[in-house]
Order: C-alpha cells, then structure tokens, then sequence
C-alpha cells in the first residue's frame, strides 16, 4: 500500500499541532489512499468492510498529496517574507495591509490540507478559531446557511427596519438559555416560554478575522411594549451590556463571566412578560464591536429603559451593528409568577373592541 511523503504538513515546529488529526489511527487512515476503514461518509461496518478503492488510487493519491504539499510549502515561504516586512515597517496601513496579506497566505497554505478538510467538518465545535483556515472554513459554513437564515427571520419579522435600518452581518450570534440543565442553540425567530427565559441568556459571537481582546456592546430590545397613550407600541430595553471583551479563543458570554466583570452590565436583564392579548413579541439582539479605545459614551441615567431610542443611542456612540439574532416571547400561564419574581407590577390584560362602542 502506498503512503504518503512527510513534507510541511507534517512539521508543526511553526505550524500549530491543531491542524493536525488527533487521532493517529484515524490520521493513518485518512492518509491512506485505499482507505482501509472506508470512507467516513459510509456509517454501516459492512459497508465499510465490502468497500475497495478506484482502480489506480494507491498511486495517484500520493502523487497529488506531494503536489499539494509542495504548493503548501512555497506559499509558507512567502508568509515567513511577509513576516520580514511585517517586523521592519512601522507604516500603521501598510502593515493592515500586510497582515490581510499574511491571512490569505495561512489560509491558501491549508485549504488542501486532507486533515484541517476533515476536522473542519466533522470536528466544528472544537475547531482553534485562532487559525486562519479554520476561521474560513467557519465562515463559508455560515454564509451558506446561518447568514441568511438570520437575515430572513430578522426582515420577515420586521425586525429590519422596526429597530434599526439595515445590517451587514461580519459576526455569527449563537443564542442559548440555561433552563432545567438543559442548553440548546435558539434558532432566530423561535417562540419561547417564559419559563425558559426568565434568566440572561448566554451569548457566543463567533468571528470570523483575527479577535485579540476586541470590544463589543450587546442591546436586547422588545420591540412590541403596547404604548396605550399613543394607540402604539414602543421599545423596552430587556439588557445592556458594554465594552465587552472578547476574543477568538473566548467568544461566549455568560452568567459567570459577568459576574466577574459587573461593570460590563449598564441596565440589568429584564425577562420577556408579554401582557395577556398583546400578541407575540419580538426579541432583537444587536451586537456591535466597539473601536479599540472607544467606551459607552451615553450615561445609564440618562437612558430611558421603557421608550428606548435604540436608533439615537446607536448614533450618539456612533456604533456599527456587525451581528444579530431574534426571538419571540408570548403569554403564557407562567408570565405573572416571572413578572413576580423580578418585582413587576401584575400585567394588564389587553381586549379587542370596535370603535365607538
């Protein structure tokens, strides 16, 4: 049986051990051109045992893992010259230059790679996100399914424009609730109980370029507080959390982490309560990256959580959206025992009548 060479792939003394398979007996057989145990794709065992390579494969799948390898090598030697310049110049956009240089480099370099391809499907939730290559393999992930899935949910709720005009999505928001031991990732526009949501969700904003210590500021708002006086409805701000830090290697946000950073919380969660009759409401999350010497600039005494401007406070600190997600909340028979647990008044029940009578 033919094997392949070692070449630049198998040299982690610059290259990160992550880009490797763990496993060595399934890395031998993943580099194995006959594939004794079958293709990964093939679940059942006798398939796999019943399974022969194409005729000729022995030989020609090392021969291409060479080429590919080499071609691999020769892009490396370019990055180790792009780190030359990188160290020498002081030029601030020149080296933004050079480092985007050097991240398509990584990426070209391990694109081929048969063990970054394989743990890039089938390893996801443990990927080193501080590999270029990985982070590309993420984002195409996301771009072909999860972006616009996002973006439906958020137009077809309206939540684009009822809450802000427009999004250009640069991050993944992953939603969960810790509830009965039990997380799953909320997906955009899913209706929950209030039994569910009665405590801060956790929040993962998954990046996709290089995150060192970046800043964020989160805003949950319910779009569909009924305004009486007006014959309307307006915003609530349900939670406010600012200059967040977080990284590729540290992107979740949760109950622990802020209880070691409380300054990060300007306006404590406020579970959804939809009154009785007032329909579904819709949750909007908004995820925006703060520069790197910027702080909230708007005081939290000035902010009024019941009529929330969400499009004024965004301007006055001047922040980008760059990601978002949605849920929605109805009554339930469990709102008034979470509107009692928080110190809420007892809500209102809502009732449809013609006009004039």
């Amino acid at each position: 049986m033919a094997s392949v060479s070692k070449g630049i792939w198998s040299n982690f003394a610059k290259r990160s051990p992550s880009l490797a398979v763990k496993s060595k007996a399934l890395q031998k057989a993943l580099l194995s051109p006959s594939l004794p145990n079958g293709p990964v794709s093939l679940k059942q065992r006798s398939s796999k045992m019943r399974y022969t390579s194409p005729i000729g494969l022995d030989e020609i799948y090392p021969l291409a893992y060479q080429l590919l390898e080499k071609q691999s090598e020769s892009i490396y030697k370019e990055v180790e010259q792009i780190e030359k310049q990188i160290s020498e110049s002081k030029d601030k956009e020149q080296l933004q230059q050079l480092h985007k240089q050097q991240e398509e480099l990584l990426v070209q370099a391990e694109l081929n790679n048969p063990e970054v391809i394989y743990n890039a499907n089938y390893h996801t939730k443990s990927l080193d996100r501080t590999q270029p290559v990985y982070r590309h393999f993420l984002s195409e992930k996301w771009r072909s399914y999860s972006r616009m899935l996002t973006m439906q949910r958020l137009e077809t709720l309206a939540v684009i424009p009822d809450s802000l005009p427009t999004l250009d999505p640069q991050v993944e928001v992953n939603l969960k609730f810790p509830h009965n031991n039990v997380e799953r990732v909320i997906e955009p526009g899913t209706v929950l109980s209030s039994n569910v949501t009665q405590k801060p969700p956790s929040l993962e904003i998954v990046e996709f370029k290089e995150s060192v210590d970046d800043k964020y500021t989160v805003l949950v708002v319910d779009l569909d507080t009924p305004d009486v006086e007006n014959d309307s409805f307006k915003t609530t701000l349900q939670w406010g959390l600012k200059d967040v830090v977080l990284s590729n290697t540290d992107p979740i946000i949760d109950a622990k982490k802020l209880i070691q950073n409380p300054e990060w919380e300007f306006v404590e969660y406020l579970p959804p309560t939809p009154e009785k009759n007032t329909g579904k409401h819709r949750l909007a999350v908004w995820v925006f990256r703060q520069d790197d010497k910027q702080n909230l600039k708007a005081a939290p005494q000035g902010l009024e959580r019941d009529s929330f401007d969400i499009r004024s406070f965004v301007a006055k600190n001047n922040l980008t959206p760059i990601g978002a997600h949605v849920w929605r909340s109805i009554w339930d028979r469990n709102t008034e025992n979470v509107r009692s647990l928080y110190g809420l008044p007892k809500g209102r029940i809502f009732s449809r009548f013609r006009s004039g009578e």
